[in-house]
Protein backbone atom coordinates (compact mmCIF):
# COMPACT_ATOMS: atom_id res chain seq x y z
CA UNK A 1 0.00 0.00 0.00
CA UNK A 2 2.77 2.63 1.35
CA UNK A 3 5.88 3.10 -1.41
CA UNK A 4 7.60 4.12 1.58
CA UNK A 5 9.47 2.35 3.55
CA UNK A 6 7.33 2.07 7.09
CA UNK A 7 8.61 1.02 10.34
CA UNK A 8 7.32 0.04 13.69
CA UNK A 9 9.19 0.90 16.72
CA UNK A 10 10.17 -1.93 19.25
CA UNK A 11 12.46 0.31 21.37
CA UNK A 12 12.56 3.61 22.46
CA UNK A 13 15.11 4.38 25.07
CA UNK A 14 15.81 7.82 26.46
CA UNK A 15 19.63 8.75 25.81
CA UNK A 16 19.55 12.37 27.57
CA UNK A 17 16.69 14.65 29.15
CA UNK A 18 18.36 18.00 30.22
CA UNK A 19 16.53 21.46 30.63
CA UNK A 20 16.74 24.30 27.72
CA UNK A 21 15.46 27.76 27.92
CA UNK A 22 15.51 30.54 25.04
CA UNK A 23 16.25 34.42 24.96
CA UNK A 24 13.38 35.18 26.56
CA UNK A 25 13.53 32.39 29.39
CA UNK A 26 11.11 30.20 28.25
CA UNK A 27 12.06 26.71 29.78
CA UNK A 28 11.77 23.73 28.12
CA UNK A 29 13.54 19.94 28.35
CA UNK A 30 15.01 18.82 25.43
CA UNK A 31 15.20 14.97 24.85
CA UNK A 32 17.54 12.29 22.76
CA UNK A 33 16.04 8.96 21.83
CA UNK A 34 17.06 5.97 20.29
CA UNK A 35 15.18 4.31 18.50
CA UNK A 36 15.10 0.97 17.55
CA UNK A 37 12.74 0.37 14.46
CA UNK A 38 11.29 -2.81 12.46
CA UNK A 39 11.01 -2.13 8.52
CA UNK A 40 7.54 -3.73 7.68
CA UNK A 41 7.42 -3.66 3.96
CA UNK A 42 11.23 -3.59 3.51
CA UNK A 43 12.42 -4.95 -0.24
CA UNK A 44 14.79 -7.46 -0.41
CA UNK A 45 17.74 -4.87 -0.99
CA UNK A 46 16.70 -2.74 2.03
CA UNK A 47 17.69 -3.18 5.97
CA UNK A 48 15.17 -5.16 8.02
CA UNK A 49 15.86 -3.13 11.06
CA UNK A 50 17.02 0.05 11.69
CA UNK A 51 18.36 2.12 14.89
CA UNK A 52 17.54 6.29 14.65
CA UNK A 53 17.94 8.86 17.25
CA UNK A 54 14.88 11.58 17.60
CA UNK A 55 16.11 14.82 19.24
CA UNK A 56 13.03 16.88 20.14
CA UNK A 57 11.77 18.67 23.34
CA UNK A 58 9.15 17.94 25.86
CA UNK A 59 6.54 20.38 24.31
CA UNK A 60 7.14 18.72 20.89
CA UNK A 61 6.50 21.95 19.16
CA UNK A 62 9.67 21.29 16.58
CA UNK A 63 9.58 17.60 16.93
CA UNK A 64 7.77 13.75 17.98
CA UNK A 65 8.32 11.68 21.26
CA UNK A 66 8.02 8.88 19.86
CA UNK A 67 6.75 5.39 22.15
CA UNK A 68 6.97 1.95 21.51
CA UNK A 69 4.50 0.09 19.21
CA UNK A 70 3.65 3.31 17.18
CA UNK A 71 4.23 3.10 13.24
CA UNK A 72 6.12 5.71 11.60
CA UNK A 73 6.97 6.68 7.93
CA UNK A 74 10.39 6.55 6.76
CA UNK A 75 12.90 8.22 3.76
CA UNK A 76 15.95 7.85 2.99
CA UNK A 77 18.12 10.88 2.30
CA UNK A 78 21.33 10.62 1.80
CA UNK A 79 22.09 7.28 2.41
CA UNK A 80 20.49 7.48 5.75
CA UNK A 81 17.08 6.82 7.02
CA UNK A 82 15.09 9.53 8.42
CA UNK A 83 11.46 9.68 10.18
CA UNK A 84 9.30 11.75 8.30
CA UNK A 85 5.84 11.38 10.06
CA UNK A 86 3.65 9.21 12.55
CA UNK A 87 1.47 7.00 10.13
CA UNK A 88 -1.78 7.97 11.81
CA UNK A 89 -3.87 6.13 8.67
CA UNK A 90 -5.02 3.12 11.19
CA UNK A 91 -6.30 6.21 13.50
CA UNK A 92 -8.11 7.92 10.88
CA UNK A 93 -10.16 5.07 9.76
CA UNK A 94 -10.74 3.66 13.20
CA UNK A 95 -12.51 7.09 14.06
CA UNK A 96 -14.66 6.93 10.68
CA UNK A 97 -15.89 3.59 11.93
CA UNK A 98 -16.69 5.00 14.84
CA UNK A 99 -19.08 8.17 13.22
CA UNK A 100 -20.35 5.53 10.81
CA UNK A 101 -21.67 3.17 13.89
CA UNK A 102 -22.89 5.85 15.84
CA UNK A 103 -24.40 7.55 12.96
CA UNK A 104 -26.36 3.89 11.66
CA UNK A 105 -26.85 3.37 15.47
CA UNK A 106 -28.99 6.99 15.81
CA UNK A 107 -30.38 7.69 12.31
CA UNK A 108 -32.27 5.73 10.05
CA UNK A 109 -30.59 3.26 7.86
CA UNK A 110 -31.37 5.49 4.50
CA UNK A 111 -30.84 9.03 6.27
CA UNK A 112 -27.40 7.64 7.38
CA UNK A 113 -26.69 6.43 4.01
CA UNK A 114 -28.02 9.77 2.02
CA UNK A 115 -25.98 11.83 4.87
CA UNK A 116 -22.67 9.99 4.22
CA UNK A 117 -22.97 10.24 -0.31
CA UNK A 118 -23.51 13.55 0.97
CA UNK A 119 -20.02 14.16 2.08
CA UNK A 120 -18.37 11.78 0.02
CA UNK A 121 -19.77 14.05 -2.77
CA UNK A 122 -18.90 17.35 -1.26
CA UNK A 123 -15.25 15.74 -0.42
CA UNK A 124 -15.23 15.27 -4.70
CA UNK A 125 -16.45 18.21 -5.66
CA UNK A 126 -13.74 19.98 -3.97
CA UNK A 127 -10.47 18.19 -4.70
CA UNK A 128 -11.97 18.52 -8.02
CA UNK A 129 -12.10 22.54 -7.91
CA UNK A 130 -8.65 22.51 -5.93
CA UNK A 131 -7.33 20.90 -9.11
CA UNK A 132 -8.93 22.91 -11.08
CA UNK A 133 -7.80 25.44 -9.83
CA UNK A 134 -4.32 24.83 -9.64
CA UNK A 135 -4.51 23.91 -13.34
CA UNK A 136 -5.98 26.42 -14.92
CA UNK A 137 -5.67 29.74 -12.64
CA UNK A 138 -9.62 30.83 -12.50
CA UNK A 139 -11.03 33.47 -10.79
CA UNK A 140 -10.90 32.37 -7.22
CA UNK A 141 -13.92 33.66 -5.93
CA UNK A 142 -16.05 32.48 -9.10
CA UNK A 143 -14.44 29.13 -8.67
CA UNK A 144 -15.38 28.91 -4.74
CA UNK A 145 -18.79 31.19 -5.00
CA UNK A 146 -19.85 28.15 -7.31
CA UNK A 147 -18.64 25.48 -5.20
CA UNK A 148 -20.81 26.98 -2.15
CA UNK A 149 -23.23 26.90 -3.86
CA UNK A 150 -23.31 23.22 -5.24
CA UNK A 151 -21.70 22.41 -1.29
CA UNK A 152 -25.41 23.80 -0.32
CA UNK A 153 -27.76 22.41 -2.99
CA UNK A 154 -25.82 18.51 -2.63
CA UNK A 155 -25.92 18.40 0.85
CA UNK A 156 -30.17 19.49 1.38
CA UNK A 157 -30.48 17.29 -1.46
CA UNK A 158 -29.45 14.58 0.31
CA UNK A 159 -30.26 15.69 3.34
CA UNK A 160 -33.93 17.07 2.97
CA UNK A 161 -34.79 15.69 -0.44
CA UNK A 162 -36.45 17.41 -3.27
CA UNK A 163 -38.86 18.86 -1.39
CA UNK A 164 -40.49 22.53 -0.90
CA UNK A 165 -38.25 22.23 2.16
CA UNK A 166 -35.30 21.75 0.99
CA UNK A 167 -35.95 24.35 -1.65
CA UNK A 168 -36.84 26.93 0.95
CA UNK A 169 -33.57 26.59 2.91
CA UNK A 170 -31.34 26.50 -0.22
CA UNK A 171 -32.72 29.80 -1.36
CA UNK A 172 -32.26 31.87 1.81
CA UNK A 173 -29.10 30.44 2.24
CA UNK A 174 -27.54 31.72 -0.93
CA UNK A 175 -29.74 34.78 -0.70
CA UNK A 176 -28.41 35.85 2.76
CA UNK A 177 -24.58 34.89 1.84
CA UNK A 178 -24.95 36.72 -1.15
CA UNK A 179 -26.23 39.64 1.09
CA UNK A 180 -23.88 38.95 4.11
CA UNK A 181 -21.04 39.07 1.64
CA UNK A 182 -22.34 42.42 -0.18
CA UNK A 183 -22.38 44.46 3.06
CA UNK A 184 -18.82 43.03 3.63
CA UNK A 185 -17.60 44.17 0.86
CA UNK A 186 -18.98 47.51 0.61
CA UNK A 187 -17.81 48.18 4.22
CA UNK A 188 -14.41 47.13 3.37
CA UNK A 189 -14.62 49.07 0.29
CA UNK A 190 -15.70 52.22 1.98
CA UNK A 191 -12.57 52.22 4.75
CA UNK A 192 -9.61 51.07 2.14
CA UNK A 193 -9.57 47.47 4.06
CA UNK A 194 -8.47 49.88 6.88
CA UNK A 195 -6.79 47.63 9.63
CA UNK A 196 -7.38 44.34 7.49
CA UNK A 197 -4.13 42.58 7.19
CA UNK A 198 -4.55 39.49 4.39
CA UNK A 199 -0.81 39.51 4.12
CA UNK A 200 -0.44 37.54 7.41
CA UNK A 201 -2.85 34.54 6.17
CA UNK A 202 -0.81 31.03 5.77
CA UNK A 203 0.86 29.64 3.09
CA UNK A 204 -1.06 31.81 -0.04
CA UNK A 205 0.84 31.72 -3.29
CA UNK A 206 -2.06 33.75 -4.61
CA UNK A 207 -3.93 36.85 -3.70
CA UNK A 208 -4.49 36.67 -0.06
CA UNK A 209 -7.61 38.64 0.17
CA UNK A 210 -9.39 36.55 -2.55
CA UNK A 211 -8.09 33.48 -0.39
CA UNK A 212 -9.87 34.59 2.61
CA UNK A 213 -12.67 35.17 1.66
CA UNK A 214 -12.69 32.12 -0.52
CA UNK A 215 -12.44 30.33 2.98
CA UNK A 216 -14.70 32.54 4.57
CA UNK A 217 -17.75 32.50 2.09
CA UNK A 218 -17.58 28.40 2.75
CA UNK A 219 -17.77 28.63 6.46
CA UNK A 220 -20.07 31.54 6.53
CA UNK A 221 -22.12 29.47 3.96
CA UNK A 222 -22.17 26.65 6.45
CA UNK A 223 -23.09 28.51 9.31
CA UNK A 224 -25.77 30.32 7.35
CA UNK A 225 -26.98 26.81 6.27
CA UNK A 226 -28.09 25.49 9.94
CA UNK A 227 -29.73 28.41 11.00
CA UNK A 228 -31.62 28.63 8.05
CA UNK A 229 -32.45 25.48 7.78
CA UNK A 230 -33.94 25.45 11.53
CA UNK A 231 -35.64 27.93 10.82
CA UNK A 232 -37.22 26.51 8.09
CA UNK A 233 -37.89 23.35 9.65
CA UNK A 234 -39.73 25.15 12.30
CA UNK A 235 -42.21 26.74 10.29
CA UNK A 236 -42.89 23.24 8.18
CA UNK A 237 -43.66 22.17 11.59
CA UNK A 238 -45.78 24.42 12.29
CA UNK A 239 -47.82 24.45 9.23
CA UNK A 240 -48.03 21.15 9.63
CA UNK A 241 -49.45 21.17 13.23
CA UNK A 242 -51.82 24.06 12.17
CA UNK A 243 -53.58 21.96 9.43
CA UNK A 244 -54.21 19.07 12.05
CA UNK A 245 -55.47 21.53 14.46
CA UNK A 246 -57.38 23.62 11.62
CA UNK A 247 -55.66 26.59 13.33
CA UNK A 248 -55.34 29.29 10.48
CA UNK A 249 -52.23 31.72 10.72
CA UNK A 250 -51.35 35.01 9.11
CA UNK A 251 -48.21 35.67 6.99
CA UNK A 252 -47.44 37.91 10.24
CA UNK A 253 -47.74 35.35 12.70
CA UNK A 254 -45.59 32.74 10.44
CA UNK A 255 -42.88 35.89 10.13
CA UNK A 256 -43.04 36.16 14.27
CA UNK A 257 -42.50 32.75 14.96
CA UNK A 258 -39.45 32.36 12.66
CA UNK A 259 -37.90 35.45 13.95
CA UNK A 260 -38.74 33.66 17.26
CA UNK A 261 -37.03 30.28 16.42
CA UNK A 262 -34.39 32.32 14.86
CA UNK A 263 -33.81 34.63 18.41
CA UNK A 264 -33.06 31.45 19.74
CA UNK A 265 -30.75 30.20 17.49
CA UNK A 266 -28.38 33.21 17.21
CA UNK A 267 -26.90 33.00 20.42
CA UNK A 268 -26.23 29.36 20.25
CA UNK A 269 -24.82 29.81 16.64
CA UNK A 270 -22.42 32.82 17.44
CA UNK A 271 -20.86 31.18 20.19
CA UNK A 272 -20.22 28.17 18.60
CA UNK A 273 -18.54 30.33 15.68
CA UNK A 274 -16.65 32.14 18.76
CA UNK A 275 -15.44 28.97 20.39
CA UNK A 276 -13.88 27.64 17.26
CA UNK A 277 -11.89 31.13 16.84
CA UNK A 278 -10.77 30.82 19.99
CA UNK A 279 -9.49 27.03 19.68
CA UNK A 280 -8.23 27.84 16.37
CA UNK A 281 -5.99 30.90 18.31
CA UNK A 282 -5.20 29.47 21.18
CA UNK A 283 -1.58 27.70 20.10
CA UNK A 284 -0.59 31.08 18.52
CA UNK A 285 -1.62 33.23 20.54
CA UNK A 286 0.04 31.68 23.56
CA UNK A 287 3.44 31.01 21.38
CA UNK A 288 3.52 34.39 20.56
CA UNK A 289 2.80 35.61 24.64
CA UNK A 290 5.65 33.23 25.33
CA UNK A 291 8.22 35.04 22.95
CA UNK A 292 7.98 38.53 24.14
CA UNK A 293 5.10 39.93 21.59
CA UNK A 294 2.70 42.44 23.42
CA UNK A 295 -1.26 42.26 23.09
CA UNK A 296 -1.41 44.75 20.34
CA UNK A 297 0.66 42.76 17.88
CA UNK A 298 -0.72 39.68 18.44
CA UNK A 299 -4.18 41.02 17.52
CA UNK A 300 -2.54 42.35 14.24
CA UNK A 301 -0.98 38.86 13.28
CA UNK A 302 -2.69 36.02 15.34
CA UNK A 303 -6.19 37.17 15.65
CA UNK A 304 -7.19 39.80 13.31
CA UNK A 305 -8.03 37.38 9.95
CA UNK A 306 -9.62 35.09 12.35
CA UNK A 307 -11.86 37.69 14.46
CA UNK A 308 -12.73 39.10 10.88
CA UNK A 309 -13.86 35.55 9.69
CA UNK A 310 -16.04 34.92 12.50
CA UNK A 311 -17.98 39.01 12.70
CA UNK A 312 -18.88 37.98 9.16
CA UNK A 313 -20.05 34.50 9.93
CA UNK A 314 -21.88 36.24 12.98
CA UNK A 315 -23.07 38.75 10.75
CA UNK A 316 -24.60 36.13 8.15
CA UNK A 317 -26.81 34.72 10.76
CA UNK A 318 -28.04 37.47 12.31
CA UNK A 319 -29.50 38.47 8.69
CA UNK A 320 -30.34 34.92 7.98
CA UNK A 321 -33.44 35.18 11.03
CA UNK A 322 -35.58 37.86 8.68
CA UNK A 323 -34.80 36.68 5.66
CA UNK A 324 -35.61 33.29 6.06
CA UNK A 325 -38.87 33.95 8.36
CA UNK A 326 -40.09 36.42 5.59
CA UNK A 327 -39.13 34.29 2.81
CA UNK A 328 -40.63 31.29 4.13
CA UNK A 329 -43.64 32.87 5.43
CA UNK A 330 -44.76 34.46 2.52
CA UNK A 331 -44.15 30.89 0.52
CA UNK A 332 -45.68 28.84 2.64
CA UNK A 333 -48.83 31.85 2.54
CA UNK A 334 -48.71 31.57 -1.33
CA UNK A 335 -49.34 27.88 -1.09
CA UNK A 336 -51.88 27.93 1.23
CA UNK A 337 -53.76 30.78 -1.15
CA UNK A 338 -53.41 28.49 -3.95
CA UNK A 339 -55.10 25.68 -2.19
CA UNK A 340 -57.94 27.52 -1.26
CA UNK A 341 -56.95 27.82 2.26
CA UNK A 342 -57.18 31.39 3.95
CA UNK A 343 -54.06 33.22 5.69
Amino acid sequence: MYKAPVGKISVAKTLSNHEVSDDFQNKDRQITQELSIKVLNAKDSEPKSLKLENTTTLSQTTGQIYRVGQQVILKKISGNYQIVTLKRDALIIALVVLFIGFLISFERFKASLFLLLSLILNLLYFVIVIAFNVEFNPPVILLFGLLSVIFAASSLLFVLGPTRQMLYTFITTVLTTALTFSIVLFVLKMTGNSGIHFEYLDYVTQNPSEFFFVGTMISVLGAIMDGTGDIVAGLFGLDRQNKLNKINMTSKDYIKSGISIGQELIGTLTNVLFMIFMAETLPMTLLLLRDGNSWSYIATVGLNLGLLQTIISAIGIVLAVPITAVFTSFALARSHQGKGISL
